[in-house]
């Protein structure tokens, strides 16, 4: 039975080459849409859950309490506290530091800039926390003299070929230290997954650091990027509490006493879940996540509705031969059976298309997203399993209700070609809320496309209160000492306007340090956090800031003159006192903010006596607002980054002579310096993807559904052919009977706006609360995305219309 089933199916699909085209191309393009949706998303899952000891790994993150309920989380917590803790907790099994960067490493002697490659910096206390496979050489013991490197088999075979690696003795092209760091490959590894955020090349391994003394019980002095391991079977969250409990008794001092707290984040949670972390170079995000799973079911959703709608849209066809069925003994079930079994065959040609399709789109997804899937659907039997059950079940759901409807007809009323009444109304109007609910998919993403896409341009364009344009960037570098000689030089090259030595990054928004958290000038019981920029006396002029009123900061000026060295060897209350004498500049914002109402008067509760205001500038993306900003004037800031102004048509000209001066000033350390436009676009990344999703998929979800009404209009017109017929005897025109065929499907378009336009407006509101400068969003961008729907319906189906309306009435009259 199940062959003559299969035998009926095949010979039905090829019969009707129409339905069975549109049909197989919908599914084909759901399914592998799908397929890869739910590939990149099952992989954004995995991350980090491949090590043994996934479940006992937590990386540990301070929190400060800040202002009207608000935390201030950090990455970075002390040392001392992990020893403490290791020494008093029997919870406490093992720690690491673990710093991940980029580098680059003189493999040649010849090769001045070096090979670049992502490092994890850590102690050798990380090798009992995650395992890696040894492919040659060997992790420990540690051997003494310089880091300890261990190298990837990918990295071996790009830059070793041919080559034995281990004992080899590499050093780095330093950004930071003065000379060169060495390090001895020890090891080869397997490659590290792609899916961890601490993917990389290389592994330089260290002793494990001794405690220096970062927890006191006077307060906190600086921090490390700390993992734990606990033992199996730990309560983290007592743990966790138990660790604060504990820190709250140690600590003297009364602010950190009383906000400072600590925080254990498993693993598995730190590539999702670290938007505070903007040192992480590996980074997901879960409303990505939540996009993309919704795109993936509603592409496979609409080839679904497709496949519903032409499958009862096809029952008048076959209305004779479900009669004769029944009439020769067919019992329903059997009929049922019948018709399951063609949708079984419809997803089943689609399927093997689908996962051809899948195949040749997973590199390209790859490219897409940057960097390689550790998860295939096609990667393993039990998973390739699990998606062709799926797909079963999908194709019995999808088929049920176009079986059952086929199938319940009266066998008197189908050989005269009849359904009951009911049964018209309940199949055409299941048929036109599919259709309804089609389009308003397609418009929802429509008009999300155009908001993302304003947005992102509004971001580009939004004037950031400086030049962004001509300047260059360097990273973060020890000037040793010769960065005003380095700037002097600089200066007097062509193509060269000027250049500052400044603590701020573009990138990320970082600042030389930040006051946290100080009593709110004007508000009682709130307290307020500054970052505050520690520039040379050119960094206003170089940047392009405007002053609003005062003066600039000076070096004639002894309040002007700020030494930041000289601080690190301060206590928290004497670095206080010695910075709130220095002068500042600060924003317009700040001054209105802190209600600074006279320049050079020290403000109250805080000190530091500003002596010029800035218009506002954009310290960091604009996901944020603006917050209070200091600048503080150093003749010759030694750790820090510089930026240099070109002259407009000399930029190649500035860089080679920018290249020159550097490898005469600083010749054995790398120079990375970047476009600060470059820079600034990269901030943008995630939401230009996101634009380029919603353009990719808004097309898909369109060409679907216009589709599926292209296949709705030819049934439709072959339902209606003596209807045609008859209206152009009578002296219809070729017009008329297009409007007559039109107007049900643009009717449905025009609902299909009315519920999306509300769904759509909360869902890009709560979208657009992610950043603290956005657009509004108008009322033509859903007026332009219910015409683009209406005009791709009506073209679909005017096509047909046109065809039934010009064909020779005397021919579809003419029927028996």
């Amino acid at each position: 039975m199940i062959r003559n089933y299969l035998k009926t199916a095949w010979r039905t699909m090829v019969k009707d080459k129409t339905y069975a085209t549109i049909n197989i191309l919908g599914l084909t393009i759901g399914l592998a849409a799908c397929m890869l949706v739910f590939t990149v998303v099952i992989d954004e899952l995995s991350y980090d859950k491949f090590w043994s000891r996934a479940d006992d790994l937590y990386k540990v993150n301070s929190s400060n309490k800040m202002a009207d309920g608000l935390y201030q989380k950090n990455r970075y917590t002390p040392l001392g506290l992990a020893y403490m803790l290791k020494e008093r907790f029997p919870e406490m099994e093992q720690f690491a530091t673990i710093n991940s960067s980029e580098a680059r490493l003189r493999i040649r002697n010849d090769d001045l800039d070096g090979i670049a490659l992502t490092v994890i910096d850590t102690d050798t206390n990380a090798l009992e926390m995650f395992d890696f496979q040894v492919v040659s050489g060997q992790l420990t013991p540690f051997v003494a003299g310089q880091k300890n490197l261990v190298i990837t088999e990918s990295f071996r075979d790009r830059h070793f070929k041919g080559e034995e690696p281990i004992g080899k003795i590499i050093e780095d092209v330093p950004t930071w230290s003065k000379s060169p760091t060495s390090y001895l490959i020890t090891a080869v590894i397997k490659d590290i997954p792609q899916n961890t955020h601490l993917r990389a090349d290389a592994i330089a391994l260290t002793r494990p650091p001794a405690d220096n003394g970062e927890l006191t019980k006077k307060g906190i002095r600086g921090g490390r990027n700390i993992y734990y391991m606990l033992k199996p079977g730990t309560d983290a969250v007592a743990f966790n509490d138990k660790i604060n409990s504990w820190f709250r008794d140690f600590m003297e001092n009364p602010n950190e006493k009383k906000n400072v707290s600590f925080e254990l984040q498993p693993v598995t949670e730190i590539y999702l879940d670290s938007d505070f972390d903007s040192e992480l170079t590996v980074r997901g995000n879960r409303n990505t996540i939540y996009i993309l799973t919704g795109v993936g079911a509603l592409l496979l959703l609409i080839a679904c509705i497709n496949f519903v709608n032409l499958s009862t849209a096809r029952a008048m066809k076959r209305l004779k031969e479900t009669g004769v069925r029944k009439i020769l003994g067919a019992q329903r079930s059997q009929l049922v059976g019948q018709f399951l079994t063609e949708s079984l065959l419809f997803f089943s040609v689609s399927t093997i298309l689908a996962v051809g399709l899948y195949r040749l789109a997973l590199p390209v997804i790859e490219s897409f997203i940057g960097h390689g899937l550790a998860h295939s659907l096609l990667a393993n039997v039990g998973t390739f399993g699990v998606t062709l059950a799926l797909v079963f079940a999908m194709s019995i759901v999808t088929g049920a209700y176009p079986a059952w409807l086929l199938s319940g007809f009266n066998p008197s009323n189908t050989l005269r070609g009849k359904l009951f009444q009911d049964r018209i109304v309940s199949a055409g109007g299941m048929r036109k809320a599919l259709v309804v609910v089609q389009f308003t998919i397609a418009i929802v993403v429509l008009v999300a496309l155009l908001v993302v896409r304003y947005q992102v341009d509004y971001l580009a364009d939004k004037p950031l209160g400086y030049d962004k344009e001509n300047l260059l960037h360097i990273g973060v570098r020890n000037w040793e000492g010769k960065g005003e000689t380095f700037k002097t030089e600089l200066k007097k090259l062509p193509g060269i306007e000027a250049a500052s030595i400044a603590g701020w990054s573009p990138v990320d928004g970082a600042v030389t340090f930040r006051m946290l958290p100080f009593d709110h000038p004007l508000k009682d019981d709130e307290k307020i956090e500054i970052q505050c920029i520690v520039a040379d006396f050119d960094f206003v002029q170089t940047l392009g800031f405007k002053l609003q009123e005062g003066r600039h900061l000076n070096a004639a000026y002894a309040t002007d003159a700020f030494e930041l060295n000289a601080t690190w060897q301060m206590d928290s209350l004497e670095r206080h006192q010695y910075i709130n004498s220095r002068a500042v500049l600060i924003t317009a914002s700040t001054a209105e903010m802190l209600g600074v109402q006279e320049l050079g008067v020290p403000i109250p509760k805080l000190g530091y006596p500003p002596v010029g205001i800035l218009q506002d500038f954009h310290r960091e993306s604009l996901h944020h607002a603006l917050g209070p900003v200091f600048i503080l004037g150093e003749q010759n800031p030694d750790y820090t980054r510089m930026f240099i102004r070109t002259t407009p048509g000399m930029e190649k000209q500035a860089q080679e002579s920018l290249m020159k001066l550097w490898r005469k000033i600083y010749p054995n350390r790398l120079l990375d310096a970047q476009w600060v436009t470059d820079i600034l676009d990269k901030q943008y990344e995630a939401e230009q993807k996101q634009q380029t999703l919603f353009s990719f998929f808004s097309g898909l979800m369109l060409f679907l559904s216009a589709m599926g009404v292209f296949g709705l209009v030819v049934h439709a017109a072959q339902q209606r052919v003596k209807e045609i017929g008859i209206r152009k005897v009578l002296g219809a025109s070729v017009s008329s009977i297009m409007r007559l065929l039109s107007a049900d499907f643009v009717k449905l378009v025009l609902v299909a706006v009315v519920i999306a336009s509300p769904i759509v407006w909360w869902a890009m509101n709560k979208w657009l609360e992610d950043f603290a400068y956005r657009i509004d969003i108008q009322w033509w961008m859903f007026a332009a995305a219910g015409l683009a729907a209406v005009v791709i319906a009506l073209a679909t189906v005017s096509w047909q219309a046109l065809r039934a309306a010009a064909a020779n009435p005397v021919d579809s009259l003419r029927d028996e």
